[in-house]
């Protein structure tokens, strides 16, 4: 079953990769830009380069990522042991969407979790 979507997953991953090749470029050429014409202000720099997220932010999206891509590969693992009618059963879907939501409710507890830690030190 999964066969036949793995193309479409390609070429998504594909365009995906693609898509984050072009957009370092163009970062790297506005750097090399700003450089030559002698804008080196750290404000001016920080406002054309850095995202508006600061790096907690960029942390918990790496970490919900990270979450979901091992629940994910821990899904499909589960349900290659489970007994069931490989043509009609709509059981794989359901392991992996248990699972996928697993991850993010594990992702928003640790999340609430690392907050209230940040905020009490601050």
């Amino acid at each position: 079953m999964l066969y036949k979507i793995a193309p479409f997953i390609m070429i998504i991953m594909t365009t995906w990769m693609t898509v984050v090749a072009i957009v370092q470029l163009l970062k790297y050429r506005l750097k090399r830009k700003m450089i030559e014409a002698g804008l080196t202000d750290a404000a001016l720099v920080k406002t054309f380069l850095h995202n508006s997220e600061d790096h907690h932010e960029k942390q918990y999206k790496l970490l919900k990522w990270i979450f979901l891509s091992a629940f994910g590969g821990i899904g499909l693992v589960v349900q290659e042991f489970l007994p069931y009618d490989r043509e009609d059963s709509l059981l794989p879907y359901g392991v992996i969407i248990i699972f996928l939501s697993l991850g993010l409710a594990l992702n928003y507890v640790l999340n609430q979790y690392l907050e209230t830690k940040r905020s009490t030190l601050k």
